[in-house]
């Protein structure tokens, strides 16, 4: 079984935004397998908590599924890649995909208030054909 990397990003520009998802998967895979958020940006304050950047639903199948609702975390990585602060695991999926759209919403947390600087989330999914 090849898996098949896809990703989509989406951009967050204000304090407590809420960003459509709206991604579509290639037409060679039919498994979904585990999607991570990863949250990228130049201006992210280096802070040692922060509960949550935000949080995103997924949908797959026109809305048929709803596997996802997950709060995004913060974790600072030190190192020469300062532009990637938050890098959790992937999550598991085992969804089976027929219509290719993946669909939802991410909402940023308002956690960073006045220090708020324009970032994006990078999702990516691991896919499969079976």
């Amino acid at each position: 079984m090849k898996v098949r990397r896809f990703t989509g990003r989406v951009e967050v520009n204000r304090s407590g935004e809420i960003v459509p998802i709206d991604f579509r998967l290639s037409g060679d895979v039919n498994l979904c397998n585990s999607v991570q958020a990863v949250v990228v940006g130049k201006n992210l304050p280096v802070v040692s908590v922060i509960p949550c950047f935000g949080e995103y639903a997924l949908e797959f199948e026109g809305k048929k599924f709803h596997p996802i609702n997950f709060k995004v975390p913060y974790q600072y990585r030190s190192g020469s890649d300062t532009t990637q602060h938050n890098v959790p695991d992937l999550l598991p999926l085992h969804v089976e995909v027929k219509n290719r759209m993946v669909t939802g919403f991410y909402k940023d947390a308002g956690t960073l208030g006045e220090e708020f600087s324009p970032y994006a989330v990078r999702f990516t999914f691991n896919c499969s054909k079976t």
